[in-house]
């Protein structure tokens, strides 16, 4: 195979000023490869990975990158073969994840594998499927992860602080990612594995420059013998990396073009195009089609060798492993919703400009864009463009950008082409228009549905969480902060002390200093008072004002009181330095001006249900449960459980068809299929203003049941409810059903 090196010598004609390109045409000698390379041409023998300034290369051949970004515990083993079969479907070649400490080492010293965690085979089936990977090992990774990725057991570790330039931490980080390193060593380019990229460090702003060279000589020196090619992304960049872009276009913001000047041995490599995510209380973020694609055809336009959705498919935060304030869908407005199904028009519309892309990859490889002004029509006369251009790529393609706010006419080889506001126009060499990002017409967009797959209603039974209970507890003089109790392995702690009021009254006034993202359900003498709740995607130390009715109570009796703390998210975001992340009761409670911090606190760990595991067949045997399930409307702290077969009717690839609670009728909590957490539901309504009724709809009704999970028949349905369901009977299972 060749391939063609041009030299273009631009000259302006006479009649409307345009741009005439003279090119000559170089033939040199290649390698056999047909483009673009996919990792099945190299799989399985030692191959080169390296870079020039238009593009990483394979074996010496540069090689365009389409890449997804998948994280492999939003999913489940079982989905992952389907994931990998859309995204090669989709057009894409690599696919892109993080690493995520905390579900690997919970805690220290002990690594876990299995299950979602199983890396390695997830590395197999993107493998399997013949797509690249980059391995994005951080080990902070943001994500709006849990933390950001990072073990809460690293808060103890003596003197850390988190990315910089302090023994403590880089201890621990050299021997996190050299574990990795050793564990994913099979599946590495050199040992014919499909990992080429890595990244150290995760969007580092934190100014220790000292520790951004800390970082360049792990992977110059001590990771050296990996092989691949390193990055850092979004900030600092150690001299043995190549600077990477994040963001919703990282052509307009004049990002390239700065790389260029400040590295111009480097490709231009985009880690993230920006999907976005949702936070309860908010509808989901909606980033059009025709916006994204735009971004994706002006990046390609301009020479760059590397892109990646973030995310291509967002998938789930199963169990407690979401960021503060999020919902449990991941960013579900992407090519591959969060259940599995594609998201349309947008999986296909961008799929078929990644087909494109890889069909003319020889040819945008091995030339360097210019970009070459056109007239467009002020309404008077061709003027000269200056947000108007075009990149031609002969003898292949023409990319016609309009990157103004409005419509308008363009002037391109004397023919008068009508193009959109921001968009992008690919043309062969005859002026055929190939691909327009401004049109989805002609793509099926309504074609799923929901499809009941459980007749009849489901038969709960309850079990009240008790409040007196046999677990071991933890005596301070004081409440003490949660994640140092729970190490991050249950969203729950309880606070309890026994208190005499001095004036309660219906108007009570409770103060408590607690976190962001956290809730607070408050019990005296048994009996639930309310609560508090803060929802904000933030972490900070914030004072709970709640108004609690106390007027029945005596003064100077003595009541236990209780407070249930429930962590809505650890934060992932802005994680450095000694700015721990903190959760539960963090300073004062007081009642009326009585101080109540002192004293005699207890404080148990998690709930009774979870530690007996009711949430599993032989757990729930350990508990009574109450058939009389409605008595138990509106009660707080309250398990239902149920079980359930799928109607025969059900589809049965349960990865394209997936299955799903519709939560309506619960308030929020943790749901449990056959032992496993679906992840907190919460049918807060959406876009709701203050004291606002009747908006909605709730920001997320439906969640994920992955088909690993399931079985045809006698599935164990578990729901704890932590303020009061007003009406389980309403709660279905059903199944989205994908249309051709």
């Amino acid at each position: 195979m060749h391939f063609l090196v041009y030299h273009r010598e631009k000259e302006h004609t006479k009649d409307m000023g345009l741009l005439t390109i003279i090119f000559l045409v170089v033939i040199a000698l290649s390698n056999t490869f047909a483009y673009p390379i996919t990792y099945d041409q190299v799989r399985g023998s030692p191959y080169k990975v390296s870079y020039d300034h238009r593009a990483v290369t394979i074996n010496g051949n540069r090689t365009l990158l389409s890449a997804g970004v998948v994280h492999y515990p939003r999913s489940t083993p079982a989905m992952w073969p389907y994931i990998m079969s859309m995204a090669k479907k989709n057009g894409l070649n690599t696919i892109q994840t993080y690493v995520f400490w905390n579900i690997h080492e919970i805690k220290k010293g002990t690594y876990d594998f299995s299950g979602r965690a199983n890396l390695s085979l997830f590395l197999q089936e993107a493998a399997n499927a013949g797509l690249f990977v980059n391995l994005r090992l951080g080990p902070y990774v943001c994500a709006e992860w849990d933390y950001g990725g990072l073990p809460v057991w690293l808060n103890n570790v003596p003197g850390i602080e988190f990315r910089s330039s302090n023994n403590a931490w880089e201890t621990e980080m050299k021997r996190f990612i050299g574990d990795i390193l050793d564990y994913v060593t099979p599946y590495l380019a050199k040992n014919g594995g499909p990992i080429i990229l890595a990244q150290i460090e995760n969007e580092y702003s934190g100014g220790d420059s000292k520790y951004v060279d800390w970082c360049g000589s792990l992977v110059s020196n001590d990771f050296a013998w990996t092989e691949v090619v390193w990055i850092m992304c979004n900030g600092a960049v150690a001299n043995s990396t190549i600077g990477t872009c994040n963001g919703f276009n990282c052509y307009d913001n004049g990002w390239m073009e700065k790389h260029r000047q400040a590295h111009p041995d480097q490709p231009l490599m985009w880690t993230e195009n920006w999907g976005w995510f949702q936070a309860w209380g908010e509808g989901p973020y909606h980033r059009s089609p025709e916006d994204l694609s735009y971004s994706v055809a002006e990046w390609f336009a301009n020479g760059g060798g590397y892109h990646a959705y973030y995310m291509w498919h967002g998938g789930n935060q199963y169990g407690r492993t979401t960021g503060s304030g999020l919902v449990t869908a991941y960013s579900d407005t992407t090519q591959l919703h969060s259940d599995g199904t594609p998201f349309e028009p947008k999986y296909t519309h961008t799929g078929r400009l990644h087909q494109l892309l890889a069909d003319h990859a020889q040819v945008l490889v091995s030339q360097d864009s210019v970009r070459v002004p056109v007239p467009y029509w002020d309404g008077s006369k061709w003027a000269n463009g200056t947000q108007q251009c075009v990149y031609s790529y002969p003898p292949s393609l023409h990319f016609i950008l309009n990157q103004a706010g409005s419509n308008l006419f363009i002037l391109f080889n004397n023919q008068n082409i009508s193009i959109a506001r921001s968009s992008v126009q690919i043309y062969d060499y005859n002026v055929n228009l190939l691909w327009n990002s401004a049109n989805t017409s002609g793509i099926l967009t309504n074609n799923t549905d929901y499809v009941t797959v459980v007749q009849g209603p489901l038969d709960w039974k309850y079990f009240t969480e008790p409040l007196i209970t046999n677990l071991p507890t933890v005596t301070s003089s004081h409440p003490l902060e949660q994640l140092n109790l729970t190490n991050d392995e249950t969203v729950y702690l309880w606070y309890r002390r026994n208190i005499s009021l001095t004036q309660p009254s219906a108007q009570s006034v409770l103060l408590v200093d607690t976190r962001r993202a956290n809730s607070l359900l408050f019990f005296l003498d048994g009996q639930y008072l309310g609560s508090f709740t803060n929802r904000d995607h933030a972490h900070s130390t914030i004072t709970a004002n709640v108004t609690l009715n106390l007027g029945q109570f005596q003064p100077s009796q003595q009541y236990r009181f209780d407070i249930l703390s429930v962590c809505l998210g650890n934060d992932n975001f802005n994680i450095g330095y000694s700015n721990f992340e903190y959760k539960g009761i963090v300073g004062k409670v007081v009642i009326d001006g009585q101080v109540l911090t002192n004293g005699d606190w207890k404080h148990q760990k998690g709930l009774y249900g979870e530690n007996s595991q009711i949430f599993t067949e032989q757990g729930s045997k350990t508990v009574e449960w109450n058939p009389q399930w409605t008595s138990a409307i509106n009660k707080s702290t309250t398990w239902f459980q149920t079980h359930f077969d799928l109607d025969k009717l059900a589809r049965q690839d349960l990865n394209a068809n997936p299955v799903l609670i519709n939560a309506l009728g619960l308030n929020r909590g943790h749901v449990y299929v056959n032992g496993y957490d679906l992840g907190m539901y919460w049918l807060i309504l959406s876009d709701c203003k203050q004291d606002e009724n009747g908006c909605g709809p709730p920001s997320q009704q439906y969640y994920h049941m992955p088909p690993d999970w399931l079985m045809p028949k006698n599935n164990l349905l578990t729901v704890f409810e932590e303020l009061g369901a007003s009406s389980p009977a309403s709660v279905s299972i059903v199944q989205r059903v994908t249309y051709p």
